[in-house]
């Protein structure tokens, strides 16, 4: 296929970006726009709501490794499309709940499934195999879309508060399905299969690919060990400085080679004490910010716009600037940031302390999502981004099950129960930027591909 001016990657990323925002303002951020009406509805607790999200992350962390795997092999386009229909579907269902029980189960068999299999993960496999060099601009143009969609969620709380949040279910599920096919359709796997390179690299400069370019699409022969053939050995000897961007190639590591290195395990655990963060702006934001602040629903959640809308600079900006520095002090201060932000809201009380303690926390916040995609890819390359990120789900499971529900407790129980939970958050996020500062970049020779040995026993 001959190259066109503007490389193919940049329409995959810019569907991508629209993907993202779809997803996050109708259902990321979108919850929170439910659930403040489902309270005064039911009168169901900030822990019983909590929950629901928490059971989604659950049930995202167990079918991530296969979701990863069936993206590595049938590509994200077919997962994006299998997850529009059942996200569409659940928002349909979810207009007809009239329980907790009903809640649960359209959430997590219908919403929840449908985000894992057509959204982050997705969107975030098929940017890491068109860019390799410019994954940080990349990622960060798309994430863009994510901030996007949180600043419409705005539009939803008032479409919700005229007409109800029934229709306003309906009307998501619409949204669903006649704006997402045309922007999955121009998603592809990998440039190979269209004749070109990552990055838009001539196929005579492959400056900038992964190390397993050469061989993107052969297995080794024993799995142990992935050769840098891109690479001369003065390449291979460059040590780069401490900010700089290290310029060594990238490594295509399996799930079982990764598993088996300490940047695994460390990036794993920095991810995980950070999920609580998460766990703040999807559910329990705007509560706090109605509740502690005492505004009205459309205040509360044109709080939750503005984080959003300010993240935008953090997504775009962070992700151009990985780039060029050192992508794990990059991260590692983007983190420390968040910890100062969260300990700051925890001191609000007044709704213009809010509007200047609130960008300290999302512009942060917004570099540390665009950049998980670029840190996995700086660590163990493209081929089986997909699979990777599906095995760190199972290490992010238990806090990312938990932090909902703890953090609703924490509010039912106690009268400063958010302020109490928003520091504990800010001291894990010091843990966060500790993890990350000391992982390194995995080197040849690489671990064996084999699965471990308690795994090999259900083999038997």
């Amino acid at each position: 296929m001959n190259r066109t001016r503007i490389f193919y990657g940049w329409w995959v990323a810019s569907a991508c970006m629209g993907i993202s925002a779809l997803y996050e303002c109708l259902f990321f951020y979108g919850f929170s726009a439910f659930f403040i009406p489902w309270r005064e509805t039911f009168g169901w607790s900030r822990s019983l709501l909590g929950g629901v999200a928490g059971l989604a992350r659950l049930e995202g962390g167990v079918i991530g490794p296969i979701t990863g795997l069936l993206i590595d092999k049938y590509g994200p386009r077919r997962m994006m499309f299998l997850g529009l229909a059942l996200t569409g579907l659940g928002f349909l269902s979810l207009s007809r709940i009239n329980s907790l029980a009903m809640l649960y189960v359209v959430y997590l068999l219908l919403l929840a499934a449908g985000s894992s299999l057509g959204g982050y993960m997705a969107v975030q496999a098929a940017v890491a195999n068109w860019f390799v060099r410019y994954r940080g601009r990349a990622m960060g143009f798309v994430l863009v879309g994510s901030g996007i969609g949180g600043m419409m969620v705005i539009l939803l709380a008032q479409f919700i508060n005229t007409f109800g949040w029934r229709t306003g279910a309906v009307f998501a599920g619409i949204l669903m399905w006649t704006l997402g096919p045309p922007l999955i359709y121009l998603v592809r796997h990998r440039p190979e299969q269209m004749g070109l390179l990552p990055d838009g690299a001539p196929p005579r400069d492959k400056t900038g690919i992964s190390a397993a370019a050469g061989a993107a699409d052969t297995e080794p022969s024993d799995g142990t060990q992935i050769k840098e053939n891109v690479t001369s050995p003065h390449d291979q000897e460059k040590r780069p400085r401490l900010w700089t961007r290290d310029p060594r190639p990238e490594i295509d590591m399996t799930g079982w080679q990764a598993l088996r290195t300490p940047a695994f395990w460390l990036m794993a655990i920095a991810y995980s004490a950070w999920g609580p963060t998460v766990a703040v702006v999807s559910v329990h934001l705007t509560p706090f910010i109605q509740e502690e602040l005492d505004t009205d629903y459309v205040v509360a959640v044109s709080a939750l716009s503005f984080y959003a809308f300010v993240s935008l600079f953090g997504r775009g900006g962070f992700g151009f600037l990985a780039d060029y520095v050192n992508i794990r002090i990059l991260v590692a201060v983007l983190f420390l940031s968040q910890s100062i932000g969260m300990l700051l809201l925890s001191q609000v009380h007044f709704v213009t302390q809010a509007a200047i303690y609130i960008p300290i926390l999302a512009l942060p916040y917004g570099g540390a999502l665009s950049l998980r995609g670029v840190l996995q890819g700086y660590f163990f390359g493209r081929r089986y981004f997909g699979t990777v990120a599906g095995l760190m789900t199972i290490v992010n499971l238990p806090i990312n099950v938990t932090a909902p529900l703890w953090i609703g407790w924490l509010a039912d129980t106690f009268p400063d129960g958010y302020r109490l939970a928003f520091k504990i958050i800010a001291a894990l996020l010091v843990g966060s930027a500790i993890c990350v500062f000391v992982a390194r970049r995995p080197r040849p020779t690489l671990a064996s591909n084999h699965p471990p040995q308690p795994f090999k026993l259900f083999r038997q």
